[in-house]
């Protein structure tokens, strides 16, 4: 195995706490990735944080070139208010960290939010394909934190 990765920052209008619950409930993930569809939460986890905790499960289907694909992830850790760290699995594993931070701006509450992106690959990929799924990831990354800026940074 071998891993890329892909990491991407927004500023957003809105304040931290706003931001991080918002992520950590992925019923909301086809508000800001049109590729996904059909979210269920299958398990609450601990449920201490929110909408979800620790353990808290969706299963999702994610529309790629390729067809669509059920995809099952798991929040594999938080801390309230500034972290959420999932795993997704569709064949090929992929692990993301979304990350916020409070930020002061002309006065108001904004946040500074960055997502990475790995993906676990198996070594006999053929180089050739790793380029673009690098670059696929980054984007789908940018899209997301752009679709969340839009929808929560404050008029």
């Amino acid at each position: 195995m071998f891993q890329l990765a892909a990491e991407e920052h927004v500023l957003i209008a809105a304040p931290a706490h706003t931001v991080w619950e918002y992520r950590l409930n992925f019923t909301n993930l086809p508000t800001y990735n049109p590729s996904a569809s059909e979210v269920v939460r299958v398990n609450d986890g601990s449920g201490v944080a929110g909408p979800a905790g620790v353990g808290a499960a969706y299963e999702f289907v994610l529309n790629t070139d390729f067809g669509p694909h059920r995809v099952t992830l798991t929040v594999t850790d938080l801390i309230v208010d500034r972290v959420v760290s999932a795993e997704m699995n569709a064949g090929l594993v992929a692990r993301e960290l979304f990350r916020v931070e409070p930020y002061q701006a002309a006065g108001k509450d904004h946040s500074r939010v960055s997502l990475t992106l790995w993906l676990d690959l198996p070594e006999e990929l053929e180089q050739d394909t790793t380029t673009p799924l690098l670059e696929g990831g980054r984007s789908q990354v940018r899209d997301e934190l752009d679709a969340m800026e839009r929808i929560l940074s404050a008029p």
